[in-house]
């Protein structure tokens, strides 16, 4: 980052008494309001869904992510690759996970977690000031940081002080007892509606490169249902296949 960048930087942590943290963070965060579009076109992405191209690193496999998202605390996430689909369903403080076409299964404590997260990773700009009181900012190497902090889970936001976008984001996930980083690399950055949007994510699990997404569609402003965050009703049919499966795991 240019020297201008660091002289500002150094600046703006300064510019504040060490015992105001919360006027440090206004600031900082009303400058990403205003670099994403204002608060007025930043409170359509309170209902959102967004539709990604994927490639997984690792196998070179194609796939489409679909997210549908309302905040505060609801998201659904569908992945579909050419042999497998998946959904992720987080309502509340309830999770769902579907294979194929296999029934829905609640969500293990680790699965709820990991949902969790990528909510948080997802949170706008105005999300996060409407949770400052579990925010910090601090200066990290040539970045801001703003860290979350909800239970027991983590996120990062690092933020280019250039032009006030967030490029990074970092969340952490305890795995069998190990805290485990998952970073998400944001670029491509335009103006859609008024609302700044990266177009690409670049996505590490630990120091590995899991995958890369480009943004194919997006929408403000979604009018949600209940079921669109519980489990798809069950046809006829699929009751019956259900039956039949769980009857032949029964004589085995």
């Amino acid at each position: 980052m240019q020297f201008r960048s660091l002289i500002f930087l150094l600046g703006l942590l300064i510019s504040f008494p060490a015992n105001s943290e919360t006027g440090k963070l206004e600031d900082v965060l009303e400058r990403i309001i205003v670099a994403y579009g204002g608060e007025k076109n930043l409170r359509r992405l309170d209902a959102v869904v967004q539709e990604w191209s994927l490639l997984a690193l690792r196998g070179n496999r194609q796939g489409i992510d679909k997210r549908s998202i309302q905040m505060p605390d609801r998201l659904k996430v569908e992945l579909t690759y050419t042999d497998k689909q998946e959904t992720r369903l987080l309502n509340g403080d309830a999770g769902l996970v579907i294979f194929g076409n296999r029934p829905p299964e609640p969500a293990n404590d680790m699965q709820r977690d990991a949902m969790r997260l990528q909510l948080m990773r997802l949170y706008s700009p105005l999300a996060l000031r409407e949770r400052i009181d579990s925010l910090q900012v601090d200066e990290h190497d040539d970045e801001l940081r703003l860290m979350l902090t909800e239970g027991s889970l983590k996120t990062n936001y690092f933020v280019n002080p250039e032009n006030w976008r967030i490029e990074k984001v970092m969340g952490t996930l305890s795995v069998s007892g190990a805290e485990m980083n998952f970073v998400t690399e944001y670029s491509d950055f335009s103006m859609i509606e008024g609302v700044l949007v990266h177009h690409r994510e670049n996505k590490y699990a630990g120091n590995v490169n899991t995958a890369v997404l480009k943004l194919q569609r997006i929408e403000f402003d979604v009018t949600f249902e209940d079921k669109d965050f519980q489990a798809p009703e069950e046809s006829d049919e699929s009751v019956i296949a259900s039956i039949a499966i769980r009857s032949s795991y029964a004589r085995e």
